[in-house]
C-alpha cells in the first residue's frame, strides 16, 4: 500500500496521449517510470547534492567524533544506494485544466486529462509524494530531514544490519525524489515513487520486500519492462490501480473526471462509451476549457 507523505484529497491528474489514454483505461494499470529518464535532467541530481549537504552539515554540528560515526556509514551507504538503486516515478498534477500541461503532457493539446480519485492510487506500494520545488528554504528543509533520519538511527546498531541500513537509504532517497528545480512549479506535481535495486537481489536480499499491499502480502523485485522514448530505453514497473478489496484491485470507480484536450478528436460521447465499455462507473467527461489555434 502507499506510503503517505502527501495524503491527495482531490482528483489527481495524468496528461496523456489519446493512445496512453486506452492504455491506461484497457489494461487498468500505471506505468512507473524510470526517474532519471524524467523530461528535468535534474532529477535525483538535486535532491542528491542537497542531502549530502545536509548530511555534512549535520554531521559537523550535532554529530561530532565518535557519536557520528553512524552518519559517516549512512552517507557511504547512501552513494552507493544512488548508484545502485532505481527510483520509479508515475508523475500526477493537481492542475486539472491548463495550457502549459496540455502542451507539455497532453500530445499537444490532442490528448485527455484522466482525473484519479485518491483511492485509486493509495493501494499501489510507493510513496505518495508533493514536489517540493527549489526555493530560499530548501537547504534548511534538508537540514530538518537529515536531523530527522539521525534521530531515527541508532548509533549503537550493528553496521552489518543490511535492513537497517537499506531503510535509513530509502528515507534519504525519498527526499531526494521529491525536490524538483522551481522552474517545474507549474506543473504543481503529486507523484508515486516506487524504489528497488538495479540489480536483481542476491541471497542475502532477495527476502527483502519493495513494498507491501494493503492487505499484507509483500511486493519482491521485479524485472523492468523497456519502452523506447525518443529512441532510448527508458525502464518501467507497471502497477495495478483501483481500491484494493479481496486481494482485487477494483477499478470501477477509479476515475473521477476525464477532461478532453483543446485539439483532442475524441468526443464526450465516445470517451463515454470506452470507459463504460471497460467497467467504469460514476465518472464525468467534460471538454477542455482552454482555446488554442
Amino acid at each position: 500500500m502507499a506510503f503517505l507523505e502527501y495524503r491527495p484529497k482531490q482528483p489527481l491528474f495524468q496528461y496523456c496521449s489519446v493512445d496512453g489514454f486506452l492504455g491506461i483505461v484497457r489494461s487498468r494499470q500505471l506505468w512507473f517510470s524510470d526517474l532519471l529518464s524524467a523530461n528535468d535532467p535534474r532529477e535525483m541530481k538535486l535532491g542528491h547534492q542537497h542531502f549530502v549537504d545536509a548530511l555534512k552539515s549535520v554531521r559537523h554540528d550535532e554529530y561530532r567524533g565518535e557519536t557520528g560515526l553512524f552518519l559517516s556509514v549512512l552517507a557511504g551507504r547512501l552513494a552507493g544506494a544512488y548508484e545502485n538503486t532505481q527510483a520509479f516515478c508515475c508523475c500526477f498534477s493537481l492542475v486539472a485544466d491548463e495550457l502549459p500541461m496540455w502542451a507539455a503532457y497532453g500530445d499537444g493539446y490532442n490528448g485527455l486529462a484522466i482525473g484519479f480519485r485518491p483511492t485509486a492510487i493509495l493501494s499501489i506500494p510507493a510513496r505518495v509524494q508533493k514536489v517540493n520545488y527549489l526555493n530560499e528554504n530548501t537547504a534548511q528543509d534538508f537540514r530538518s530531514l537529515a536531523l530527522e533520519i539521525a534521530d531515527q538511527l541508532d548509533a549503537g546498531r550493528n553496521l552489518q544490519d543490511e535492513v537497517y541500513w537499506i531503510e535509513a537509504a530509502v528515507s534519504a532517497i525519498a527526499g531526494m525524489t521529491a525536490l524538483k528545480h522551481q522552474t517545474w512549479a507549474y506543473e504543481r506535481e503529486i507523484r508515486m515513487v516506487h524504489v528497488q535495486p538495479i540489480a536483481p537481489p542476491d541471497e542475502q536480499t532477495k527476502a527483502i520486500p519493495t513494498g507491501i499491499l494493503p492487505g499484507g502480502q509483500q511486493t519482491m523485485w521485479t524485472q523492468p519492462s523497456e519502452r523506447l522514448s525518443s529512441s532510448r530505453k527508458v525502464s518501467y514497473l507497471k502497477f495495478s490501480y483501483g481500491k484494493f478489496e479481496n486481494n482485487y484491485f477494483d477499478h470501477k470507480r477509479a476515475i473521477r473526471k476525464i477532461i478532453i484536450g483543446p485539439k483532442c478528436q475524441l468526443s464526450i460521447s465516445e470517451v463515454t462509451k470506452i470507459l463504460s465499455e471497460n467497467g467504469f462507473e460514476q465518472f464525468e467527461v467534460v471538454e477542455s476549457t482552454c482555446e488554442i489555434r
